[in-house]
């Protein structure tokens, strides 16, 4: 008979998700110049920004944060009890906050200020980061999870990957989309 595995603790589980904004915040900010770097390979664009619009950035708050609530769920999981349900939950929540908030913060200020300043840019990432991680957070500790939470969160992602993916190569031609630079759209 094998040993049950430990459920984590609430400290245990806010360590993981606020430990790892900086780590998503520096791995973020190099995706901004992976694809200049890779020559413009179109599978490093669907992953790191091509061009200088709003959407393009919002790859450094997407796939990054994924890619380490994927890899830490299955690290974690080998020696907690984690409901992956709540975790992917949670995961769909801060990836979607983060979006959200890093739009909104970015056209607040932009609207308001009239100006575009890449050190608020950049402060904007961190913070977007920072926020989605800790309402992640609330939601692993305080949601009620029911059935059907796993494969709805899967989809909530997925749809994201998807638009990430396709608009890299198609993009609609709505502000959202233009490069600040060129007013061009998509890859260059």
């Amino acid at each position: 008979m094998s040993a049950q595995k430990p459920v984590p603790t609430d400290k245990t589980v806010f360590r993981w998700m606020l430990g790892a904004v900086p780590l998503m915040f520096f791995l973020g900010s190099i995706t901004h110049f992976l694809y200049d770097w890779s020559g413009g390979s179109p599978i490093v664009g669907i992953f790191c920004p091509v061009n200088e619009s709003v959407w393009e950035h919002l790859k450094m708050a997407f796939w990054v944060p994924l890619f380490w609530w994927t890899i830490k769920y299955f690290r974690i999981s080998k020696r907690y009890d984690v409901s992956a349900a709540k975790w992917f939950f949670s995961c769909a929540v801060s990836l979607y906050t983060s979006l959200i908030f890093i739009t909104s913060f970015y056209y607040t200020y932009t609207g308001a200020f009239g100006v575009e300043i890449l050190i608020i840019d950049i402060f904007s990432l961190f913070l977007g980061i920072t926020v989605a991680q800790l309402t992640a957070f609330h939601i692993y500790k305080h949601a009620k999870i029911r059935g059907g939470s796993l494969r709805f969160s899967v989809i909530a992602i997925a749809l994201l990957a998807a638009a990430f993916t396709a608009f890299t190569f198609a993009p609609p031609h709505i502000p959202l989309f233009i490069d600040t630079n060129t007013g061009m759209y998509g890859r260059p």
